[in-house]
């Protein structure tokens, strides 16, 4: 910020510092950070960040989906990004299965990461249920 006029520091940055947050969005901010945190360190120390972003894909997806099609609901979360919320169901379609099929190892990371960012506090909830705490109580047994 040392570098940037005084006048927009002060009058354009700063008075954003002292206003309150919406109370919904520090709790997805608070949910992202810890519940990510929690999926990454038992995925990256028992699978690999491949298997996650399949996870994530699967379950935006539903489990029922074949791996070539995007769900109507994947299309749904896909959307609530910025860059595609005025884009086609097709558009959206053509870009996830070229991502999907196109994606380098060390790209697996990122991808979950802007999924895991596109998913809503109890969504991410879901998720932990299904795919951690229910295959968890499977491998006890």
């Amino acid at each position: 910020m040392r570098y940037l006029p005084y006048y927009v520091v002060h009058r354009c940055i700063i008075p954003y510092t002292y206003e309150l947050q919406p109370k919904h969005l520090l709790m997805d901010i608070r949910s992202f950070r810890v519940d990510y945190s929690l999926v990454e360190n038992i995925y990256y120390t028992m699978y690999n960040s491949s298997i996650l972003f399949t996870d994530l894909a699967q379950y935006c997806n539903g489990a029922s989906a074949d791996i070539d099609d995007i769900s109507p609901k994947y299309i749904k979360i896909l959307r609530r990004h910025t860059a595609l919320r005025n884009k086609t169901d097709e558009y959206i379609q053509t870009l996830e299965l070229h991502n999907r099929f196109g994606v380098r190892p060390r790209t697996y990371a990122r991808r979950s990461r802007i999924i895991w960012g596109l998913l809503t506090p109890s969504e991410r909830t879901e998720f932990i249920n299904r795919y951690i705490l229910e295959d968890d109580a499977f491998l006890e047994n």
